[in-house]
């Protein structure tokens, strides 16, 4: 039974409702904000339930970039010539919504995807269009955390209501929207030429058979589950903007060593030369100023493994984790079969047997620089 007061409900699933219990009543400033988002040309009932799920700024953000629905899916792929069924499946693979009705955005997509198939297989590009989604994902999450933190929490922080965060948040996208495709394109184009370079993607076009010779090896931050629960979030920022920014300084000079992947507190190096990725290894399980009260840890394998939608699978790829998780501080364990490719200027001392869970019996090689001894130069 209402109380006379007016609820603000918006368009809340009736699980949700039920778990809230009755709505807050409307202010006077919501009834600001609805009547702003209203006259921006946001539908009433959008721009209530916007307020009422505290969603003004992503939905006056996605007012600004948004553009009128024109098409349906059948003239989606009448206009675009792509079956339907195809565009359906590449945008699910892409990681995109399916709307009922399309853009000129997604009609110029659509005319892309085409040229595309005259290049490419079906099959192909729905794999490609996974590994692109899932990348683009990413630097889209990470452009809006970069946007929180530098625009809207000071904003927030000065004061500011969520129409002129909207407002700042929608300009911000605008702009971010017109200078990040193009950044993305250069960018693509000059990571595209540099991997064509490496002696990896030389390996790929030698070879007849799915599986390749490579070295894979990970390093990661000692410690992270524990640091997580002692240190505060913005803290916790600083330590993996720190290791990313020492992998970065490592790895840039020389292209033959890949970032293949971060997984949060870790990265995933691969290369074609074991002795070149154990040579980056080394360096980044070596103690520097920078993460004095970070340790990192690494373990590295090589053998036959997928390359497969810009990652790595196989069994070297298990064992260079295991052996990770077996490193000690500012340490790299390598695979048995690599002692004899290390470098020179390293030292090196075989371990005991051990057993490494779902692999079986090793003895890792501890890899490290070797001291100079003093009073040499």
């Amino acid at each position: 039974m209402s109380d006379g007061s007016e609820d603000l409900t918006g368009e809340l699933p009736p699980f949700l409702q039920d778990v809230l219990g009755r709505s807050r009543p409307l202010t006077d400033q919501d009834r600001v904000t609805e009547q702003a988002l209203v006259e921006l040309g946001v539908p009433a009932a959008e721009a209530r339930s916007a307020v009422a799920e505290g969603r003004v700024p992503l939905v006056l953000a996605q007012r600004v970039l948004g553009e009128e629905p024109r098409y349906d899916l059948d003239e989606l792929g009448a206009r675009s010539g792509v079956a339907p069924e195809i565009l359906r499946r590449v945008r699910v693979a892409s990681g995109l919504e399916l709307p009922e009705r399309f853009t000129d955005s997604d009609l110029r997509w659509a005319n892309h995807l085409n040229a595309l198939l005259e290049v490419l297989p079906e099959e192909a590009v729905v794999r490609s269009a996974r590994a692109r989604g899932t990348a683009l994902a990413t630097v889209a999450r990470s452009d809006l955390g970069v946007v929180r933190d530098e625009v809207l929490l000071p904003m927030r922080q000065a004061g500011a209501d969520d129409l002129a965060i909207a407002t700042g948040l929608a300009e911000t996208a605008r702009r971010l929207d017109e200078l990040g495709r193009e950044v993305l394109t250069i960018t693509y184009g000059l990571h595209l030429e540099q991997q064509l370079g490496t002696e990896l993607a030389a390996m790929l076009t030698r070879t007849e058979e799915a599986e390749v010779q490579i070295a894979v090896g990970f390093v990661d931050v000692v410690g992270w589950t524990s640091l997580s629960s002692r240190v505060d979030p913005g803290g916790l920022d600083d330590v993996l903007d720190a290791f990313e920014e020492r992998v970065v300084a490592v790895t840039s000079p020389d292209k033959q060593v890949t970032v293949v992947k971060y997984l949060g507190d870790a990265v995933m190096l691969v290369a074609a030369d074991p002795a070149l990725l154990i040579g980056a290894m080394v360096e980044l399980t070596t103690p520097v100023p920078e993460l004095e009260d970070v340790p990192l840890r690494g373990g590295m394998a090589a053998g036959g493994g997928l390359v497969r939608e810009g990652d790595i699978y196989g069994p070297p790829v298990n064992r260079a984790a295991r052996l990770t998780d077996l490193a000690r501080p500012w340490s790299l364990l390598v695979d048995d079969d690599l002692a004899d490719i290390v470098p020179e200027g390293m030292s090196t001392k075989r371990l005991r047997p051990v057993r490494l869970r779902g692999i079986g019996v090793r003895r890792p090689v501890s890899v490290r620089p070797r001291r100079t001894p003093p009073g040499d130069k």
